[in-house]
């Protein structure tokens, strides 16, 4: 991992609402730009629940590569995204980036996550494991904290 990868930093947990707050709070501390991929792909597609009952499968799937390939371009900021997005698109948003699997415990997910990815907690844990470049395990959930133990994760493997 070399250090001119830090203009992007990709945040993934498999409990959507606490990559965002991490996110926003990592960049905030670091003095970048902060993008939610999710509410960026509700911005660009207008409604996509709405589009996907008009159109094709496909042609949604398109729209989303093509606001992957745009965040994928994005330097100088920390980028927030769930699980299906990240695996979708791993070779495209991997380019130029350090991704960060933050892992909370199964309990929290439960709690806090989606359904989906409480009921796929291992499975999908293994794989975010296996495709992030750093995973960071973590008891506490404030944000502050998560953010302390991210960066001093960088800094010892950068």
């Amino acid at each position: 991992m070399e250090k001119e990868n830090l203009n992007k930093i990709i945040i993934v947990s498999l409990c959507d609402k606490m990559s965002v707050e991490i996110g926003k709070t990592l960049s905030q501390n670091l003095g970048m730009m902060f993008c939610d991929v999710d509410d960026l792909v509700q911005y660009e597609l207008i409604d996509k629940d709405m589009l996907a009952d008009l159109t094709s499968k496909q042609y949604l799937e398109q729209s989303e590569a093509k606001v992957m390939r745009h965040v994928a371009s994005f330097e100088n900021v920390v980028v927030a995204i769930n699980y299906d997005y990240f695996t979708k698109n791993l070779k495209t948003l991997k380019k130029g980036a350090i991704s960060i699997f933050v892992e909370f415990s199964k309990k929290f997910v439960n709690e806090n996550g989606t359904t989906i990815n409480a009921l796929t907690f291992e499975n999908r844990t293994k794989n975010l494991q296996t495709d992030a470049d750093f995973c960071v395990k973590v008891v506490k959930t404030d944000a502050n904290f998560v953010c302390e133990k991210i960066i001093n994760t960088l800094r010892s493997n950068l």
